[in-house]
């Protein structure tokens, strides 16, 4: 009994990676469930092309993010765990990159809209049809507006965790749950309005008044210092990101733009709903991430780091496998209790594969920590030009001949390829420091 006790202080108890995953992670699944357990009743009070449509511009809205952040979300954790022990250097550098951030963010979205690049965007994918691009144009200002707020919420988030304040972390996710979806959920539901324009709307509207609120914690360990050092930094390690995800857009929004094409709304309704529920393994390796990546930063020593990560990947295949079988098991259930649509039903077999992808996907992340820490994030560029090269022509080769299973099929095999280059990558670096 002596011995279980002791090996479960050590393993869990005092273990501060396993107890501040626990406290995020709790939250999480509190926020984030909670935001599953909503599914049905948007699904009830959206039509199947409503629900597709807004799942459509979800989606690009946040590859957008990836993109319009600059990578200075990245750069803040790097630069926070080099800066903690001296608080004028953090205060500096914590103002010229927040500050940098919304400058850059702010101008970025005036000259998209004023220059119309977003709609030369979906224009050049799809000149044949007009659908996606209408559909775009009658919601683009909310589009921005979502894509501004999940900016600064995601930059808000990073700060949280590089700090560890864990708290206020989950504070902050547990209002925006809460007043977002009930506010939006009841503007829905009680008016006769565009369901996709309400939804966009009120919700980041919403996201970004709080964010106001929570973004002075940033404010008040600023020293007013602009740095042009930390400002170069910040932008040697996260301009290569938005760059990256500049590249990888094709692979992250390049799979629900050929689902649109080839199936429509009520095929992207289908693809979004599924590619909903697979998301929880990826939020799960998110809440985890959150905790691992400032530790990880701090960790000098290169064997220690790929030990547990070797740990952590036997961790999460196994793991999300088993969760994902149990999620496909519970998904059947909601089906067959009338809890989902039947009009629903077609993600029955597209749920396995997507889980799949997003056990690849956690994977790459994992994996993509060691390009930060070792300042090489313009390995991402190249990584993400070749497989959105090879991916458009492999999402719309096999949306083209098995529709939405096909590009399902497509996504595990651009994310294997992903992972099978990250990790020989990632040793090759380890190798070469540690002989």
């Amino acid at each position: 009994m002596n011995r279980f006790s002791a090996l479960f202080d050590k393993y869990f108890r005092d273990n501060i990676i396993v107890s501040r995953f626990v406290r995020v992670f709790s939250v999480d699944v509190l926020v984030r469930g909670a935001n599953f357990l909503l599914i049905p009743v948007f699904l009830y009070i959206m039509t199947q092309e409503e629900y597709g449509l807004y799942g459509y511009l979800y989606s690009f809205a946040m590859t957008m993010t990836q993109i319009l952040g600059f990578g200075l979300y990245v750069s803040l954790t790097k630069l926070y765990a080099d800066t903690h022990k001296d608080s004028t250097l953090k205060g500096s550098m914590l103002f010229t990159l927040t500050s940098s951030m919304f400058f850059l963010l702010i101008l970025s979205i005036f000259i998209i809209l004023v220059s119309g690049i977003d709609k030369d965007f979906f224009s050049f994918l799809n000149s044949s049809q007009s659908t996606d691009i209408n559909s775009y144009a009658t919601y683009r200002i909310w589009v921005f507006v979502a894509i501004f707020s999940m900016v600064i919420a995601n930059y808000l988030s990073f700060f949280l965790v590089s700090s560890e304040k864990i708290s206020s972390l989950q504070g902050f996710n547990l209002l925006r749950f809460f007043l977002t979806n009930l506010v939006a959920i009841g503007v829905i539901y009680f008016s006769d309005g565009d369901a996709v324009f309400q939804r966009l709307a009120y919700t980041y509207l919403i996201e970004i008044i709080l964010c106001i609120g929570f973004y002075f914690m940033i404010i008040r360990e600023f020293i007013y210092k602009f740095s042009l050092y930390f400002l170069k930094k910040g932008l040697k390690i996260g301009l290569p990101v938005m760059v990256a995800a500049l590249m990888y857009a094709v692979l992250s929004f390049g799979d629900k733009y050929f689902v649109f094409k080839y199936s429509g709304e009520v095929g992207m309704s289908i693809y979004y709903l599924a590619f909903l529920i697979s998301s929880i393994l990826l939020i799960i390796y998110q809440s985890f991430n959150f905790i691992w990546n400032p530790l990880f930063m701090k960790e000098k020593d290169l064997l220690v780091l790929r030990r547990k990560t070797n740990r952590y990947i036997l961790i999460i295949l196994i793991g999300f496998s088993v969760f994902g079988t149990l999620i496909c098991l519970g998904v059947y259930f909601l089906l067959w209790l009338g809890v989902f649509p039947e009009n629903y039903s077609g993600i029955l077999p597209i749920l396995p594969l997507l889980l799949i992808s997003q056990i690849l996907s956690s994977l790459n992340l994992l994996m993509m920590n060691f390009m930060t820490y070792f300042e090489k994030t313009y390995i991402q560029v190249f990584v993400g030009a070749i497989l959105s090269i090879i991916g458009y022509f492999l999402f719309d080769y096999m949306g083209m001949i098995m529709s939405i299973m096909g590009i399902s099929i497509a996504l595990i095999v651009l994310n294997l390829i992903q992972f099978s280059f990250y990790y020989f990558r990632v040793n090759y670096y380890i190798n070469n420091r540690t002989r």
